[in-house]
């Protein structure tokens, strides 16, 4: 018998049962992947939001900044023409620092009404 083979059974291979094959042993992976997918994309969803959150504080500080320079500058400009410079800085020091402690004042007792309850 040249040139043939034969195969034989082999008594201890074990039966397949009906859950460990066919299509369950196909669909596993896939629905590993679909859930790592949509994970990933919440957590890249979450992080978009967290970097557009700072952009936009970032830039409602820096306009903020600019803004008090120049209502500042235009303060203390109409200021001094009214009177001496050096009262004029007077003044608008004594302005920020009652807009100073009033912005304290806020935050203290928002901070105590967050403790009280």
């Amino acid at each position: 018998m040249r040139g043939t083979f034969v195969v034989a059974r082999d008594d201890k291979a074990k039966p397949r049962s009906s859950s460990g094959g066919g299509l369950a042993s196909m669909i596993g992976p896939l629905l590993k992947i679909a859930s790592t997918a949509a994970a990933a994309r919440g957590l890249r969803d979450a992080a978009v939001g967290a970097r557009n959150r700072l952009l936009l504080g970032l830039a409602a500080g820096a306009g903020g900044a600019v803004a008090l320079f120049c209502f500042s500058r235009a303060a203390l400009t109409l200021l001094e023409n009214r009177m001496d410079p050096a009262e004029a800085w007077a003044v608008l020091g004594a302005f920020y620092g009652v807009l100073g402690g009033v912005f304290y004042y806020f935050a203290a007792n928002t901070r105590r009404a967050r403790r009280a309850t």
